[in-house]
């Protein structure tokens, strides 16, 4: 009779844990999101401010006088610099996040939503497949034709 309590006892503490530790994982996954989104908005910031800032250099650089078009000349060429290196920073936290938490729920690389690339790739893939499996099914429906 006391061994029946003591498993009782013991498998409530689990099933608190067990709902705890989802909990946990829960916040994690929503914690994730949210900082994608925040780096996917970070991205598209930084893919204007790489057509506007250059380009108001540019335009003071054929503005200005000669004496200072040197100077517009390198802030030109830094800002460039500067908003590639911001997006390549933003990309790569960006990319570790994301397989960090596919580490942690243990898909694997391919999942990953960080390269849409893969996904379009995939999806052009089923729709081949599709369209290949149709158009089978409309030469055999044909073929069945013919021969009736």
């Amino acid at each position: 009779m006391n061994n029946n309590i003591n498993t009782n006892v013991n498998e409530q503490p689990t099933q608190s844990n067990d709902k705890r530790l989802r909990e946990m994982y829960d916040k994690l996954v929503g914690y994730e999101k949210t900082i994608h989104e925040q780096n996917q908005k970070r991205i598209k910031i930084g893919l204007r401010c790489i057509y506007i800032i250059p380009l108001f250099f540019l335009v003071l650089l054929m503005i200005v006088p000669d004496s200072s078009k040197l100077i517009f000349l390198v802030l030109w060429i830094v800002s460039l610099f500067a908003i590639a290196v911001y997006l390549i920073g933003v990309e790569y936290v960006d990319y570790k996040l994301q397989e960090k938490m596919n580490e942690i729920s243990g898909r694997d690389a391919q999942c990953m939503s960080v390269s849409p690339v893969v996904q379009i790739d995939d999806r052009v893939q089923e729709i081949a497949e599709r369209v290949e499996q149709r158009f089978d099914t409309m030469q055999q429906s044909k073929g069945e034709d013919a021969e009736q």
